[in-house]
């Protein structure tokens, strides 16, 4: 039999490794196994070190009695996968090597027997090892091909396992660079305010969904075809171009604020520009955005709900009006003309949302509702 030995080649190893990237590794090294040994079957095994869920078996091709056969195997007390932990990350093992009756006699080497033609020899390898689990490859193949393809595996094997030690950590490496992106974005998400986040030439990796709608308006801040952040007036645009280069090249200064001019009756529009320290935006060193950019519209007035107040602090239909009244910033005189009550009426209500809040004085009690609407626009 001619071997075409594709883990030689290297499209064989790039495919590992792109899997380990972007794709299911695993599955792949299956594929790579597969088209090199046609007669075996290979099967990735994952083991826990205490009985549990963790314990895995993935084969190239479907097959529901093999899967039957490995959850029986788990439950059995010296079986096959319990003498694969005492074997040697990186060193090849056989079927002499475990022991005939321990590979042929379990539930899994009775399914394996039973096949056309029957599959009673072994040959695996031990990739990963950690303090709870243990991955292994294992390929089993007709006894008659044994003296065929005993060295032939075992040179395959040999190398599969140094290429898996590095995939397994790069993939390892992606998931965490996944969950802390995921992390990323949710965080980004709950600000009651637009961010954007950019690198020093402001060309955008991520925004939430206030930036997005702003983005969408084109009337402050605007997205380039090339992914570069700008400012819709030119000058305003050069001015923070000039911040960011400041701010990046500076070893104290990690804030900068601007204000966007205006034509009366526009609204009035702050930028602060903040130089995020290496790897602050995912959570890993050295990786992500250098800074985030959030835009403040100064005009948008705080927004809390009567449903809100009466859930915090039991206020009534008329103190949470006169509440949300003054977070808006009318006056009592203001509201005593636009109800047509008294202000003597309206100071008695404001004391007692004071009580309920806790707060002795009104700028105090403005305060705490700011502080409240901008939480509530989290919401």
């Amino acid at each position: 039999m001619s071997l075409s030995m594709h883990a030689e080649n290297g499209a064989a190893v790039d495919q590992i490794f792109t899997s380990a990237i972007e794709g299911d590794l695993f599955r792949s090294v299956l594929a790579v196994v597969a088209m090199n040994f046609p007669e075996a079957t290979p099967m990735i095994v994952g083991l826990e070190r205490m009985q549990g869920a963790g314990n895995f078996l993935l084969l190239d091709t479907p097959n529901p009695e093999l899967r039957r056969a490995f959850a029986e195997e788990m439950r059995a007390p010296d079986g096959w996968a319990h003498s694969l932990h005492g074997q040697e990350i990186g060193r090849v093992y056989d079927d002499g090597d475990l022991g005939a009756a321990t590979v042929n006699g379990g539930p899994m080497g009775q399914v394996l027997r039973r096949m056309s033609p029957p599959k009673t020899c072994l040959a695996g390898v031990l990739f990963d090892r950690g303090e709870r689990h243990l991955l292994g490859i294992e390929l089993r193949y007709p006894r008659h091909l044994e003296a065929e393809l005993r060295r032939p595996l075992k040179d395959f094997l040999t190398r599969l396992a140094r290429q898996l030690d590095v995939a397994t950590r790069i993939m390892e490496v992606r998931q965490r660079l996944d969950a802390a992106e995921r992390l990323s974005g949710n965080l980004l998400e709950i600000l009651p305010f637009s961010v954007v986040l950019c690198n020093e030439r402001r060309n955008v990796s991520r925004m939430n969904g206030r930036a997005r709608a702003i983005l969408r308006n084109g009337r402050a801040l605007q997205v380039s075809p090339d992914g570069t952040l700008r400012l819709s007036d030119p000058i305003v645009d050069d001015e923070f171009a000039t911040q960011i280069q400041s701010l990046q090249g500076s070893l104290r200064q990690r804030v900068a604020i601007m204000s966007v001019p205006r034509n009366r009756g526009e609204p009035r529009e702050i930028l602060t520009i903040i130089r995020l320290a290496a790897g602050e935006a995912v959570g890993l060193p050295g990786a992500g955005p250098n800074f985030a950019v959030i835009y403040e519209d100064l005009d948008m007035p705080l927004e809390l709900d009567q449903d809100f107040l009466w859930r915090l602090f039991g206020m009534n239909a008329k103190e949470a009006d006169l509440a949300l009244a003054l977070l808006a910033g009318e006056s009592i005189g203001e509201l005593a003309s636009r109800r047509r009550m008294s202000k003597e009426t309206l100071r008695n209500q404001l004391a007692a949302v004071m009580r309920k809040t806790e707060t002795s004085r009104q700028q105090e009690l403005v305060a705490l509702l700011s502080r409240l609407a901008t939480i509530n626009a989290t919401a």
